[in-house]
C-alpha cells in the first residue's frame, strides 16, 4: 500500500499582504487622527473672543501716514464700555484720569513681544498712580495663533484692564486702529495725545507716560 503524504492545509500569509495590512492600520490610524484634529477646531467657539460693547462719540481718524504724526491730537476720542472675558465691566472716558489705551491682536507677533515688556514694567512699579492702563483685545481669529486671546494674556500674567472688542471692531474702528499694537494717548478729558503703531518697549512706556501727565496737567476743564 502505498501512503500519501497530505501537505498542511495552512499557508502563512506572503510577505506582501502583511505589508498592506500594515499600511492599511497606518492609514486609519491618520485618518482617525485627522479628524480628531479637525473636530477640535470646529469645537472651538469663534465668539469666545468678542463681548459687546458701547461706543459714543465720533470716531478718531485713521492715521494714513504715521510719520507725518496724528491729525486727529486735541480730538476728543470717543466713551468707550464693555467687559472682559470674566464679565468685568470697564469704561474709557472722561473721567480726569490720563490713560495709555493699547489694542492688542492675539495672532500679532509685535503684540506678543510688547505684552510681557508692558507687564514686566507694571510688576516693577512703572506705571505711576496718576496714568491708567488699559487693554483692548481686537481682530479677534480663532484661525490664527495664540487664540482665544484671553488665554494669550492670562498666561502672559496680563492685569491689566481690558475689553474685548466687538465681532464688528467697533472700538477699533472708534480709535482708529491702523496697526496692531496701537497705543492711544489720552488725557483726563478723553483727548487724543497721540497714538503710536508698534512694539514701544519700556522706553516707550515711559515716553507715553510723560505726554499723559503733560497732557494732563494742561488739559483745560469744562
Amino acid at each position: 500500500m502505498t501512503t500519501k503524504t497530505r501537505s498542511s492545509s495552512t499557508q502563512q500569509p506572503k510577505p506582501k499582504t502583511w505589508l498592506w495590512v500594515g499600511l492599511g492600520v497606518v492609514g486609519l490610524g491618520l485618518i482617525f487622527a485627522l479628524a480628531y484634529a479637525i473636530s477640535g477646531e470646529e469645537s472651538l467657539d469663534p465668539s469666545i473672543g468678542f463681548k459687546e460693547v458701547t461706543v459714543e462719540g465720533t470716531a478718531l481718524p485713521t492715521v494714513q501716514n504715521p510719520n507725518a504724526g496724528d491729525p486727529a491730537i486735541g480730538m476728543v476720542a470717543p466713551t468707550v464700555s464693555g467687559t472682559d472675558w470674566e464679565g468685568n465691566e470697564f469704561t474709557i472716558g472722561p473721567d480726569g484720569r490720563a490713560k495709555i489705551v493699547v489694542l492688542l491682536a492675539h495672532w500679532c507677533p509685535h503684540c506678543q513681544a510688547d505684552v510681557p515688556v508692558v507687564q514686566s514694567w507694571i510688576d516693577r512699579g512703572g506705571l505711576p498712580d496718576d496714568v491708567d492702563l488699559y487693554g483692548v483685545t481686537v481682530l479677534a481669529n480663532s484661525l490664527r495663533p495664540e487664540f482665544p486671546p484671553q488665554d494669550w494674556l492670562e498666561s502672559e500674567g496680563w492685569t491689566s484692564p481690558t475689553i474685548m472688542d466687538s465681532e464688528d471692531g467697533e472700538v477699533a474702528l472708534a480709535y482708529g486702529l491702523s496697526a496692531t499694537p496701537w497705543y492711544v494717548i489720552l488725557d483726563g478729558e478723553n483727548r487724543n495725545l497721540g497714538r503710536i503703531s508698534g512694539a514701544v518697549g519700556e522706553a516707550g512706556l515711559i515716553a507715553m507716560v510723560e505726554i499723559a501727565q503733560a497732557g494732563l496737567t494742561t488739559s483745560p476743564t469744562p
